[in-house]
């Protein structure tokens, strides 16, 4: 049920108060009603009753219309105020709605008046919601330039219908643009975007206003007061009208450039680490090999050449005597076999002396110490050795030692091609088979492979292995001569 309305009259006669509140009840609205004849009641009671609606005669003695409506503006700007008057000119009603009553009611027509109520009620209730928007909006551009000033990111906002942008003062710092020139429009500032990313960008700007995206978080390289280039991470939000039509898109541009070097920094850190472990577990390795290959040669090999040794003196002082020789031959034979491995697995092992031989000549006898010798073509005129550290010409032979190794096991080929060339800032290694190759989508890095890369990543350099099955392998190895 409606509450009543609650109305406030300021008339010094009962008699046309009651005229009003008869006019009223005719018209079945439902009203409270009080009286106030003097001002000292109208005060009181427009504090204490807090009317709807206010009625005020202009005849009152020493307190008028006029006044009554100033107070009443003052203290309570949207409750509708109507003067009841018996007379009144043309000149004081226009002053009086200029003050700003709602309207006026001459006594000897109330008739009007239930109507002028409620058109005054209306009316002022519209002009409060009027104002009340307009203050949210006051209130909320206020909140949002404080915190566009409070912040270090650059605020924009971007009027997509008439196409204007603001920007805050970050954005003028961060770009340099001169805060008193023209504010830049909204694809003025892509010229300051790094090539590489600008189509990236200025692509998203148009699907905002396109209307087909509703929201987007970029990452570019802008360039800066400085003229360097940094990196701004972007955020964006659009703002749509009832019909669903983007209006308004309003983001802000962060400067991530010291957390992008930070993180790559960290990264790069990260790297050097996991090389330096590389290289530590890759030196125990070659430790572990070159003592296990001198004791094979030193004591193992020594042993099976005593033997040896002794088979052929047995043989020697027992020539006439036939019994059991076959056998005799035959263990000699497997061991002059088992010596020729064991030496060949010592040499393996161990890593060549690069101080005493170069690595031309560790290479050729690298492959002369295979079975497959005869298919290997070793091609070293464009390496220029004087440029190659011991620690780098170590590695080139592990790789190539390897390599050799991976393909006599799994490739079966009858032509293998092995290019070394350098200069004085990188040596490019090339090993080619006609093997039967591989699917490099299903086959993964077997030990040997990941040995080689593990090599190379330590050496700050790359390896890259094509191979097809049917079509041979091609290892191709970077590695940069450092100074």
């Amino acid at each position: 049920m409606t509450d009543p309305l609650k109305i406030l009259m300021l008339e010094d006669s009962s008699t046309d108060a009651e005229i009003v509140q008869w006019q009223l009840r005719k018209e079945k609205m439902a009203f409270e009603f009080r009286l106030a004849m003097n001002k000292e009641d109208f005060l009181k009671d427009l504090d204490q009753y807090d009317p709807h609606v206010i009625l005020a005669d202009n005849s009152l003695p020493q307190f008028s219309a006029s006044e009554a409506l100033k107070m009443v503006r003052k203290k309570h700007p949207h409750t509708p105020f109507i003067m009841v008057t018996g007379s009144v000119s043309e000149e004081f009603a226009a002053d009086i709605i200029k003050l700003g009553a709602d309207d006026y009611i001459i006594k000897d027509r109330p008739a009007r008046l239930p109507a002028a109520i409620e058109a005054a009620i209306k009316q002022q209730s519209s002009r409060k919601e009027k104002q009340d928007a307009l203050e949210e909006i006051r209130v909320s551009n206020e909140r949002f330039q404080t915190l566009s000033r409070a912040t270090k990111d650059a605020v924009w906002d971007w009027n997509l219908v008439t196409d204007q942008v603001w920007w805050n003062e970050n954005f003028y710092h961060m770009v340099g643009y001169d805060p008193q020139q023209p504010v830049p429009n909204a694809y003025e500032w892509t010229k300051r975007i790094h090539p590489a990313d600008a189509e990236r960008v200025i692509d998203r700007l148009k699907r905002i206003k396109n209307n087909d995206i509703d929201d987007w978080e970029e990452e570019f390289r802008f360039q800066l007061t400085d003229g360097t280039y940094g990196t701004l991470l972007d955020r964006a939000y659009v703002m749509k009208d009832a019909a669903g039509k983007a209006v308004r898109a309003i983001g802000a541009l962060v400067d991530i450039t010291e957390q992008k070097r930070l993180t790559q920094e960290m990264l790069s850190s990260k790297i050097e680490q996991q090389k330096e472990i590389t290289r530590a577990i890759l030196q125990t390795q070659e430790m572990e090999r070159n003592t296990l290959g001198r004791e094979l040669h030193d004591n193992i090999n020594q042993i099976l050449a005593s033997v040896a040794l002794k088979l052929e003196y047995y043989l020697e002082e027992n020539a006439g005597n036939t019994k059991d020789l076959g056998i005799i031959v035959n263990c000699r034979d497997s061991l002059q076999k088992a010596i020729q491995e064991a030496r060949n697995l010592s040499h393996h092992m161990v890593m060549p002396r690069f101080s005493e031989r170069s690595l031309q000549d560790e290479l050729r006898q690298l492959i002369e110490n295979y079975n497959y010798r005869q298919l290997v073509e070793l091609e070293l005129s464009d390496m220029q050795e004087p440029y190659l550290t011991s620690s780098l010409k170590e590695t080139v032979y592990r790789i190539v030692q390897e390599q050799l190794s991976n393909i006599y096991k799994h490739a079966k080929a009858d032509e293998i091609g092995i290019n070394i060339s350098n200069d004085e800032q990188q040596v490019t290694l090339v090993i080619r088979d006609n093997g039967v190759g591989f699917d490099m989508k299903q086959k993964s890095k077997g030990i040997g492979i990941s040995n080689i890369f593990n090599r190379v990543e330590s050496c700050n350099g790359t390896a890259e292995i094509i191979s097809a099955p049917g079509k041979g392998c091609m290892l191709q190895v970077k590695i940069p001569i450092e100074g």
